[in-house]
């Protein structure tokens, strides 16, 4: 019968061990201090760019198209995530979402800048 608990107390053991392991986020890279953090991957946002709203606002944001030029507009994030959200003109509301959206954002606030 002695033999019966010890496989018992083992497992346990390992799946108390794995929680105290997660809960004290060992495997958690350190935060950086090497200057702001922006929300958004810039070169997604390019690629969902360049899918989704460059045949409006041209390669690159140059414009060309039916929408406005974006390159060098120093348009910010919130105006930006605004326009994406509710449309303007003949742009559709919502034409990305979520981590896309935030990506592009982030993309158009790269070349906004003059």
């Amino acid at each position: 019968m002695r033999r019966g608990w010890r496989p018992i107390l083992v497992g346990g053991a390992v799946v108390v061990g794995t929680f105290a392991v997660a809960q004290a986020q060992v495997f958690e890279p350190s935060t950086s201090s090497a200057g702001p953090v922006t929300a958004g991957d810039v070169y997604v946002g390019e690629i969902v760019f360049e899918r989704e709203c460059a045949s409006c606002h041209g390669a690159g944001g140059a414009g060309g198209g039916i929408g406005p030029r974006l390159e060098g507009s120093r348009l910010d994030a919130g105006e930006i995530a605004a326009t994406i959200e509710q449309g303007a003109g003949v742009m559709p509301p919502a034409l990305v979402s979520g981590e896309e959206e935030v990506d592009v954002v982030a993309y158009v606030v790269s070349i906004s800048s003059p």
